[in-house]
């Protein structure tokens, strides 16, 4: 949680609010690179650095909230210098191995800062308008809303958690999104999702980035870029780039 704040400051956004959109922050002061593509059922994300080159993956065909996570996830493993990692479901929404729950906890506070948090909940009754309130603005889930809310110590009724958990459980929180008229956040991250494939501008052209887009076949990419076929699947397996690239 302090590296994500030291992040934040670093990057000149603060902890005041939310980041004026996660995919612009991360690409630009942030120094990584962001790929968005449809990585099939088992993969969330990725982080996969070399040296001068950080690409971050997320899984488009997800929803937006979980993208968001999961890219504030995949910065966390690069800012808190982990090791090339391929981030099934499991590892970024249910983390028991430390460097995925430090990813997690890097995330979290990421996108939600605790000292913001807490100023948004002084005075309000949080109740569960309160809650999809919060993660409508912030660009995140209910669920993650409300764990925020009683991590940074704004929410410490056990009672009230549990009966939040319980309707968000029953998804009363999406009846009550259309109710209030809350909109869907629409950032670079949510439009990069809806035009997939999305390279960033360090693959435009190149023929990793044709690989990744489904645009050439591995023997075309190996071609392109002056190797053999099996010298370019070895190297994509040394980086664990073969479990990335579309299977077709």
């Amino acid at each position: 949680m302090r590296a994500a704040r030291r992040a934040r400051v670093e990057m000149g956004y603060g902890l005041e609010g939310p980041l004026p959109d996660l995919l612009a922050a991360i690409e630009g002061p942030g120094g990584a690179q962001v790929v968005v593509l449809d990585l099939g059922p088992h993969v969330a994300g990725a982080c996969i650095q070399r040296p001068g080159l950080a690409l971050l993956f997320v899984n488009g065909r997800q929803a937006a909230v979980r993208q968001r996570f999961t890219l504030a996830h995949e910065f966390g493993h690069r800012r808190l210098g982990h090791a090339n990692v391929v981030d099934r479901d499991v590892d970024v929404f249910d983390a028991h191995d430390e460097s995925e729950v430090a990813a997690n906890y890097f995330a979290a506070e990421f996108l939600v800062p605790c000292e913001a948090a807490r100023r948004w909940a002084a005075g309000r009754a949080l109740g569960l308008d309160a809650v999809v309130a919060l993660a409508s603005e912030y660009g995140v889930s209910a669920r993650m809303a409300r764990i925020r809310l009683e991590t940074c110590g704004a929410l410490d009724d056990p009672r009230r958690v549990a009966r939040l958990d319980e309707e968000i459980a029953d998804n009363l929180h999406s009846a009550l999104v259309a109710h209030l008229g809350l909109a869907d956040l629409r950032d670079a991250l949510a439009a990069a999702a809806a035009a997939m494939p999305r390279l960033p501008p360090a693959l435009h052209g190149s023929p990793l980035g044709g690989l990744l887009a489904g645009d050439l076949t591995l023997a075309q990419a190996a071609a392109r870029s002056g190797r053999t076929p099996d010298e370019l699947r070895r190297a994509l397996e040394h980086m664990q780039l073969d479990r990335l690239v579309p299977s077709g």
